[in-house]
């Protein structure tokens, strides 16, 4: 089977969930024989050299027509995979630099020109897309268009769309900050949209539908006829070979280190560990992830210094997925904390059980059914609740220093073993089949 993917963004120093997914589903479909392709924008990809254009307007708007004719993909092959990128549009204007690089790393609703030709010359058996707004529209209309077969019937690619964001429980307030950086300037890209007959209804009209968060897939199980729920994976052996000789309970109690795996953003919650750890003084705190919103990183370090706990904080930023490095950051923990405000599943949860390590997190959504599911491995607390953070945290340390942690750790291995990539990519093939 030939399967494209395509999504928003793929930089390997720059990772997130939704990127996490893509790369190891890929990999394990490629290991199982099939052709498979990733489409994506340069976004945030270094291999990309970005030049400043200080030449005026005129040769601004040239230099994008120009893209937009000859937007030719930059190629890369990564264990195996070819990778095609292509550079997006961002459909407002002003446009200063500063914005781009806060759009490539969250939002943006870009045109990706050059995107939908690549994809017809390819003729993929399957386009899966991990995006939504225009790349979504833009899949569909590839996908429904048919290619004649020499015994002249016709063929077309059946399209899929993972929902990988959580957008049944976005809070609203966190919704209105992801337009903020946007507000107040010219939308131009809705000109080409009305142009172009953008009409197709997202994800109604793929094919197939694939939910990442159970929320998600009941809203649209009943209405659709081939929805499916796949969580995230891990990849177990990766994490369970790292494991420190002093993890997860053999430290002095009163030396506890909290790690939370989460790109630096409001969804994330990171705040309230940082708060957290004002009361609790033996504790410290690694956090790892991008930086998603950089105005979020400056609250955080403001707090810490306004609780007098920016010595126990520390800010290891993006490291690359699948990595010795990352795996190496949960060996050195003894307590895994995801605050999240909402979350559609939590894979961050799944490497730390893969790791040994027992969990504490947030009650919400697909992450609070994941811990429900296996109570043994993990502490639930109240979302954006600090006082029952707290509670949790306290018996956390209990169980720590009672040798209690070790069980947690035990049925957390076992938990994780039950969302292995290979598995899930087969039955994601299994899926394709059935549309």
């Amino acid at each position: 089977m030939r399967i494209a993917h395509v999504l928003r963004r793929l930089s390997f120093d720059d990772w997130g969930g939704t990127e996490q997914v893509v790369w190891n589903i890929a990999k394990a479909q490629k290991s199982a024989g099939h052709e498979v392709r990733i489409f994506a924008t340069t976004a945030l990809w270094k291999g990309l050299v970005v030049t400043e254009n200080t030449k005026g307007t005129k040769k601004a708007l040239c230099s994008m027509c120009s893209l937009w004719q000859n937007n030719k993909p930059y190629e890369e092959t990564v264990e195996g995979i070819e990778i095609l990128r292509f550079k997006p549009i961002y459909p407002w204007w002003p446009m200063p630099r500063g914005l781009i690089d806060e759009l490539d790393r969250k939002g943006g609703n870009p045109f990706v020109p050059g995107l939908g030709k690549a994809l017809r010359e390819w003729k993929p058996d399957v386009i899966h897309c991990h995006a939504m707004a225009r790349i979504a529209e833009l899949c569909i209309r590839v996908a429904h268009q048919t290619t004649a077969l020499p015994n002249h019937t016709t063929t077309r690619s059946k399209c899929v769309v993972s929902l990988h964001g959580g957008g049944a429980n976005v809070p609203g307030e966190e919704a209105k900050s992801l337009k903020a950086p946007t507000r107040g300037r010219l939308p131009w890209g809705k000109m080409i949209d009305i142009a172009m007959r953008w009409t197709h209804r997202v994800p109604e009209d793929f094919d197939g539908i694939v939910c990442v968060g159970e929320d998600e897939y009941m809203k649209y199980r009943d209405g659709h006829p081939h929805v499916m729920f796949l969580p995230n994976g891990v990849d177990c052996a990766l994490f369970a070979t790292t494991q420190s000789p002093n993890h997860p309970t053999a430290k002095l109690p009163n030396h506890l280190t909290i790690l939370c795996v989460a790109r630096i953003d409001r969804q994330k919650n990171q705040m309230m560990v940082v708060e957290a750890l004002a009361k609790h003084p033996e504790m410290t705190a690694r956090l790892v992830g991008p930086v998603t919103q950089q105005d979020y990183r400056d609250e955080l370090e403001r707090r810490a210094v306004e609780l007098g706990v920016a010595g126990r904080v520390a800010f290891v930023g993006a490291l690359k997925p699948g990595s010795r490095e990352l795996a190496e950051e949960y060996a050195k923990a003894d307590v895994f904390v995801l605050p999240s405000r909402h979350e559609p599943f939590g894979i961050a949860v799944l490497e730390a059980w893969a790791a040994g390590l027992p969990v504490v997190a947030s009650d919400v959504g697909g992450l609070g059914r994941l811990c429900a599911a296996h109570p043994g491995a993990a502490l639930a607390f109240k979302a954006g609740d600090a006082a029952s953070l707290g509670r949790a945290l306290d018996e956390m340390s209990r169980r720590v220093a009672s040798g209690e942690a070790k069980k947690m750790s035990v049925e957390g291995q076992k938990a994780a073993l039950q969302y292995d990539w290979g598995n899930l990519a087969a039955r994601l093939v299994g899926f394709y089949g059935e549309l």
